[in-house]
């Protein structure tokens, strides 16, 4: 078998790459065509006004800078490498400032596989890979675009060469001592069946990819699951927004209408018709996201990994290894906790690093008792972590919470006063008006999260609880927390009251998580659990 064969990305990722500067121009360009139409008459008066004078050289410009940046990526793409060499995925950009990165395959931490709109006409695929690193953990760390036979191969060869290093680990074999049975899974070393032909005489890897091939789910949600977990996922401000936008584009249009030059006034008003158009469809979709975002949403615990499918016009697909799993997030949004209805997530490197995959959905909404059957199948190393129980806030938080509660209202009157001194007496009573509700809302906001707020210890977990209208939960191994830090107020101290902060090994926006003020020796329950349980290697 040839070593090292090097293959490139589908061409198709130069179109991926250059696609949003395309649609970024038409959505500039459309707006201002449709205004000067009224002006226009027929279409050669429009041709000539896009050749004449200095539209003529912007839009030169514009083509040349297209031309550029189509012809750049498309340079890009030509001259760069993916190889597998050695236990390792080598990425080599041979360009004016050549680059080489080597991955070890052993510190992935997950690989996914997306598939859009685009890629699901063209028949191509997106790999995901995401390592071990928190100064990687807000990006994916290689993302490469194939025909999907071929990414499904290629998948596969690394979840066998992680598999059978895992399983040496586990032997007590010298670290790296994998044997690199095969390189490149790309140009025509798979069999039939996708395995290669050195890993069909591994029992691991027989083993492994007869798993992986199964058809069935420990969990698929149906049709009524979906719609339910889009239901109890609604976002409040969301809908608010949406319900402002559709009464202020129909007024908008109503008014239109009722103008004597109906074509003019719509022409004219075309760029703001479409911005009204745009938020409103924006907030909608931020609706109703999750009624699609989660079709034929599927679970499978396999083996020591998770295997999560889901997706409608995008199709998602994770495998993570349950070892490199940080935490587990159970969240209730203001719906669902009226609902009494939960979800869970999981927290790890390489989930909800990118902006697309914010959430990572393990545990679609359900009652409790669906939750915690759900998570003893699929991850029954936290199902202790949803029957540990989080003590609500001492009483006397509401005197630590009295220091910034006076600087706001300090700031609240400092407002009013210079809002009082520039407006006329006339707006007086709105500015009292509005010092009184921001007053109100603070007050508000302080009662709600003395209501939801609360910390637990348990013997392996630390568990908290945030939140304001809607609760989450973060439910931590002692050992998976990289470093802790805790603090005081002079008020808090005085009534001996502490409030801390975790840190893991994920991204920014999971990598930081606040522990609210309690008051017994939570603390130190938390260092010696810290202590006691041996680091876990990942």
């Amino acid at each position: 078998m040839e070593e090292n064969k090097r293959f490139r990305n589908h061409i198709s990722i130069v179109v991926e790459r250059t696609g949003g500067i395309l649609i970024a121009l038409l959505i500039i360009l459309v707006p201002q065509l449709l205004e000067n139409m009224g002006d226009i008459r027929n279409i050669t008066e429009i041709g000539m006004q896009l050749l004449s004078g200095n539209v003529m050289l912007i839009n030169l410009g514009i083509f040349l800078v297209l031309f550029v940046l189509v012809g750049w990526q498309v340079f890009v793409w030509a001259k760069t490498y993916i190889s597998i060499q050695e236990n390792a995925i080598v990425i080599e950009r041979e360009t004016l400032n050549r680059k080489k990165d080597t991955i070890g395959i052993r510190n992935i931490s997950n690989i996914n596989v997306e598939q859009n709109l685009f890629e699901m006409l063209i028949g191509t695929c997106k790999l995901k890979l995401d390592t071990n690193s928190r100064s990687t953990a807000d990006s994916t760390d290689v993302k490469i675009v194939l025909k999907k036979e071929t990414a499904l191969c290629f998948k596969q060869e690394i979840m066998r060469q992680m598999q059978e290093m895992s399983g040496e680990r586990q032997a007590g074999a010298k670290a790296g001592a994998v044997s690199a049975a095969g390189t490149s899974p790309i140009h025509g070393h798979f069999q039939d069946d996708g395995r290669t032909a050195a890993s069909a005489s591994s029992p691991a890897a027989e083993g492994y990819s007869a798993e992986i091939q199964g058809e069935e789910f420990d969990i698929h949600a149906d049709f009524g699951e979906i719609l339910q977990h889009g239901f109890f996922s609604i976002n409040i401000i969301s809908l608010a927004i949406l319900l402002i936008g559709i009464v202020g584009t129909v007024t908008t249009v109503i008014g239109i209408l009722n103008k004597p030059d109906l074509m003019q006034s719509l022409l004219g008003a075309a760029t703001g018709i479409i911005a009204a158009v745009v938020i409103v469809f924006s907030a909608l979709w931020d609706t109703v996201k999750d009624f699609v975002r989660y079709y034929d949403f599927r679970t499978k615990r396999v083996g020591d990994k998770l295997h999560i499918k889901y997706g409608l016009f995008k199709k998602i697909e994770y495998m993570v290894p349950v070892d490199k799993i940080q935490g587990l997030k159970i969240r209730q949004s203001f719906i669902a906790r009226m609902g009494k209805r939960y979800m869970a997530e999981i927290v790890n490197v390489g989930m909800g690093d990118d902006k697309a995959e914010k959430d990572s959905f393990l545990i679609l909404y359900g009652t409790e008792d669906k939750l915690k059957e759900r998570l003893y199948i699929l991850l029954p190393e936290f199902a202790g972590a949803a029957e540990l129980k989080t003590d609500r806030l001492p009483a006397s938080v509401w005197a630590a919470w009295a220091v910034p509660g006076v600087v706001y209202t300090l700031c609240v009157i400092a407002s009013a006063a210079a809002a009082y001194a520039l407006f006329d007496e006339d707006y007086t009573i709105w500015v009292l008006i509005a010092a009184s509700v921001m007053e109100l809302f603070f007050l508000a906001g302080m009662i709600l999260k003395y209501r939801t707020d609360g910390t637990g210890t348990g013997e392996e977990f630390l568990k908290v609880s945030r939140g304001y209208f809607g609760r989450n939960y973060l439910a931590v191994r002692y050992q998976n927390i990289q470093y802790v830090k805790f603090s005081q107020n002079p008020v808090a101290r005085a009534f001996g009251l502490k409030k801390g902060e975790v840190h893991l090994l994920a991204a920014s926006t999971n990598s930081i998580h606040t522990i609210p003020y309690f008051k017994n020796d939570t603390d130190e329950k938390i260092k010696s659990g810290m202590l006691s349980f041996p680091a876990r290697v990942v």
